[in-house]
């Protein structure tokens, strides 16, 4: 599997989170894997299941990348860019199966902001065949 997108050890499984829109612009964005233009906050993790949001300015992209060995589910908050050969723009959704290639590009004026999930898919132990995950 790939790595998750975020290895911090942090383990909020089980805990309340409640965090307000005030509490969220406060919190600062921190760098994502030294990309030029792209930030990140993590909002949830567990293990190698994160929850976020990625910010990517007007002008810059997020490379062409693939996660092997997870789900990957966006949802625009903000502004508008190209995914997958279509223009995305705020409200819409994506999916992207596990070693799909995917990038960021032809970000708008206004940059994009989207809201992320990571979820690695589940191995069974003694197949070896992916698992789905109940709905």
């Amino acid at each position: 599997m790939s790595p998750s997108p975020v290895d911090s050890g942090r383990n909020d499984l089980g805990r309340l989170l409640i965090r307000t829109a005030e509490s969220l612009a406060a919190e600062p964005w921190e760098e994502l894997r030294g990309i030029d233009g792209a930030t990140h906050k993590v909002l949830w993790q567990s293990g190698d299941v994160v929850i976020g949001l990625v910010r990517v300015e007007a002008g810059r992209a997020k490379p062409e990348h693939m996660h092997h060995g997870a789900h990957h589910h966006m949802l625009i908050t903000r502004g508008s860019c190209v995914m997958l050969g279509s223009r995305v723009v705020e409200g819409s959704y994506i999916y992207i199966p596990p070693g799909v290639a995917h990038a960021v590009d032809d970000v708008g004026p206004e940059g994009v902001e989207f809201f992320y999930t990571y979820r690695p898919v589940e191995v069974g132990l003694d197949d070896e065949k992916v698992v789905a995950h109940p709905v």
